[in-house]
């Protein structure tokens, strides 16, 4: 997290939060007999950002041109939660704030947007009234952390994030076991089609408490793959193992997902595409969260480019006229949000 300073001779009026995207690509254990349930692999993106500006004002509005009337309704809700919680002692006259939603991440596409507009209306609120709280405690007023804390990790520190996972019958956000940063030079190659939304909401929460139990082994699986394998090729720089790793993670954890989301992934497009580039020898292939955006990791710019040119062009031979898939080349984001503050 990067916060720009301002003059503390004066109260701030104005806070504005730009903070990252992220992609969830695994659970570490979801059989939970061990004790801890979850815990999560992740990182923060450069391609999408929530940017939200709040300013104190005589009248609560919350407003915002890219926003929906749901995403309007849902951060008037993170508005209401915040001051019956951390803010339950500012006097309701300074309660009165506008919230303007200058740019989001795209919803239910697997990037996390639901936590990182949390996180930022929340973040801000608190600069605004000058309230010490973390982004965990933030989190957690605000409910989001209860399953994973990689976008509580990446709001905070950007990089590749591996968090432990909850405890029983506890809400407090996953704590942080390992933070690095990708080579600079890494890509991942973003496949995304936009007429499908990722399980969420009630489905979720259904499709957590439905499924079949998680095998043990395969959550043993996961644990060796990512400590032995995923971390260790990660700080070395080695992409093919670590590519390698993601992969068989997320064999593992798709096909338990498969009778919630239809498939080992959301979208049957998205699955031809991450099939054709695992077919031309790439590693790293993955569904963000729920999906339906498809994720490839390549060395450099050059790969993620000859690789989107070779998917556009199977594709055109093998999917209907109309329902083509978004492509686009993503950097890891290094710094997590960014916060400016303005003093009058």
């Amino acid at each position: 997290m990067t916060l720009k300073s301002h003059d503390y001779t004066h109260p701030i009026t104005t806070v504005r939060v730009s903070a990252p995207a992220r992609l969830h690509l695994g659970f570490l254990d979801l059989n939970g007999d061990s004790g801890r349930k979850f815990g999560s692999i992740g990182l923060a993106i450069n391609s999408f950002y929530t940017i939200i500006k709040v300013q104190k004002a005589e009248h609560a509005s919350v407003s915002g041109d890219c926003a929906s009337p749901q995403i309007i309704q849902k951060a008037e809700k993170l508005l209401t939660q915040f001051y019956q919680g951390l803010g339950k002692d500012i006097a309701t006259s300074d309660q009165n704030v506008v919230i303007t939603i200058e740019q989001l991440i795209p919803d239910h596409a697997g990037f996390g947007s639901g936590t990182q507009l949390a996180l930022a209306i929340g973040t801000a609120l608190c600069r605004l009234h000058e309230i010490s709280a973390t982004t965990a405690e933030i989190a957690q007023l605000l409910g989001r952390g209860k399953r994973s804390g990689i976008g509580i990790a990446t709001f905070d520190l950007g990089g590749f994030i591996v968090d432990g996972g909850n405890k029983p019958n506890h809400n407090t956000p996953p704590p942080l076991l390992a933070h690095h940063q990708l080579p600079n030079e890494w890509r991942m190659v973003l496949i995304m089609d936009t007429q499908y939304k990722g399980v969420h909401g009630q489905q979720e929460k259904e499709a957590f408490t439905t499924l079949a139990k998680f095998p043990l082994e395969n959550s043993h699986a996961i644990c060796h793959l990512c400590l032995m394998q995923l971390l260790p090729a990660l700080i070395e720089k080695n992409l093919d193992p670590f590519g390698d790793a993601i992969t068989n993670i997320q064999r593992l954890i798709g096909d338990h997902f498969a009778p919630a989301q239809g498939g080992r992934y959301t979208s049957n497009n998205v699955a031809l595409a991450l099939e054709r580039a695992q077919s031309l020898g790439h590693t790293g292939i993955a569904q963000s969260s729920w999906g339906p955006t498809g994720v490839v990791f390549v060395d450099n710019d050059v790969t993620a480019s000859s690789l989107i040119a070779d998917l556009s062009t199977y594709l055109q031979s093998v999917m209907p006229t109309g329902n083509q898939l978004t492509f686009s080349i993503a950097q890891a984001n290094k710094n997590g949000a960014v916060i400016e503050t303005t003093s009058y």
